[in-house]
């Protein structure tokens, strides 16, 4: 009888526990049916995200077929010779960016490229003139700071890309003056010559491309690069001292030291360095092999200062050379290497301070390409000689007058101690 008793407990508790299992099943059944529910048909249900996603790549589709339809469009207007805009082209370089390589291409609004050197930005457009863009054909600016601009309101150095796209048209080019072309290059016993790479310096066929003498190690270096690179860097502003901003008529202490020790600086804003002699004396023999010497204090030993064992900015400094400020020159006005120009390396007059006294302040009449006061204001020593006893200085003073001294004008008789509140010079970079 106990035995029977055992076996009717163990059977209601089994009957309990299957009871118990059945509601809790129905209950968990009861709650995956709400979230099945709330799933399907709620704000965030699977029909709805469905539908979506349908709109979304209906959009996609459309937008896909607008660029493709757009592209047509752009490549029929190129091909018909009809198109007055260029296509969009990506850029991984952003303006006010600082390059951290060796160098970057940087390709600007209209398609044009440009390699910027580590160590400097594309500078930012104008904020003080919005319609002034900062672009290779208006002459593509570049500082050694980041975020800087056109209007230089962060103080970097900054530098012009000239570009060289024909390296047959790299080559010393006849100056003006007075409304002629001067005959400097071609005269027999003091033609004006500078180091170069001789089996590379312009074209054979050009009558001044033979007007170098060996070159250098830095010359040829140079033209290397150019040729390249397709271009150069020529500094914006005439050479100045960092934080001199009255005194461009004194000959004060910073001036007079020209060993290198203090750099010079290439700034909106910064009073001229004159007062400085190209350096040596007639009698000593630079590295070039013409007058002067490129190892003596003067705009030589400074010019090649700037970024001298400098590791974050990948270019070298140099005093400007003839044949960097003619393709400068000839990017402004591309008639001036075929000696038939009408404009500004012609006759200066109103693009250039000529007023008899140094401008510190700079007049946006006086600028081309974005560069300045390559007329008037300084005569500007370059690393080209005359005679066996001058470099060249060029471009005019602020004393003379624009079209007898316009920017393109060659000075041969600037003796290589000449040291007056006249002259000054300015800085060229090769990558």
């Amino acid at each position: 009888m106990g035995r029977i008793n055992d076996m009717k407990s163990r059977k209601e508790k089994i009957a309990g526990i299957t009871l118990v299992a059945l509601v809790v099943t129905i209950v968990i059944l009861l709650i995956l049916a709400g979230v099945t529910i709330m799933y399907v048909m709620g704000d965030n249900s699977i029909f709805k995200k469905a539908q979506e996603a349908k709109n979304k790549t209906e959009e996609a589709m459309q937008n896909e077929q607008e660029d493709l339809s757009n592209l047509g469009n752009i490549i029929s207007n190129y091909t018909n010779g009809n198109s007055t805009t260029t296509p969009p082209m990506s850029n991984k370089l952003q303006k006010g960016e600082l390059v951290n390589t060796d160098k970057e291409e940087y390709i600007d609004e209209n398609g044009d490229k440009a390699p910027i050197p580590g160590g400097f930005c594309v500078v930012e457009d104008s904020k003080d003139s919005p319609e002034d863009k900062n672009t290779i054909k208006d002459g593509l600016v570049i500082s050694d700071i980041a975020g800087d601009d056109l209007d230089n309101s962060k103080h970097g150095n900054q530098f012009v890309w000239i570009p060289v796209p024909d390296y047959s048209k790299f080559h010393l080019i006849e100056g003006y003056a007075s409304g002629n072309l001067q005959t400097l290059l071609g005269e027999s016993s003091t033609s004006s010559r500078e180091a170069g790479d001789r089996t590379n310096a312009g074209s054979p066929g050009k009558p001044y491309s033979a007007n170098s003498t060996a070159g250098t190690a830095e010359s040829i270096a140079m033209y290397k690069s150019v040729k390249d690179n397709k271009g150069f860097y020529i500094a914006r502003f005439e050479a100045g001292i960092e934080g001199t901003t009255t005194s461009t008529i004194t000959n004060d202490t910073n001036k007079k030291i020209q060993d290198g020790s203090v750099k010079p600086v290439s700034q909106k804003e910064a009073g001229v360095w004159n007062y400085i002699p190209w350096g040596g004396t007639s009698s000593d023999t630079a590295s070039d092999g013409l007058p002067g010497s490129d190892n003596a204090n003067g705009a030589v030993k400074v010019a090649r200062s700037m970024y001298k064992d400098d590791d974050i900015h990948k270019v070298t400094s140099t005093l400007c050379y003839g044949v960097q400020w003619d393709a400068a020159l000839n990017f402004i006005d591309s008639n001036y290497e075929t000696g038939t120009s009408t404009g500004y390396v012609k006759d200066s007059t109103g693009k250039g301070n000529y007023t008899g006294s140094i401008a510190i302040k700079k007049e946006a009449a006086n600028q081309q390409k974005h560069i300045y006061d390559m007329a008037g204001n300084m005569w500007e020593w370059t690393m080209e000689a005359f005679g066996t006893a001058n470099r060249v200085s060029r471009g005019g003073g602020f004393r003379s007058s624009g079209n007898a001294h316009p920017a393109s004008r060659r000075r041969n008789d600037s003796a290589l101690t000449t040291a007056n509140d006249g002259f000054g010079f300015r800085l060229a970079l090769y990558l």
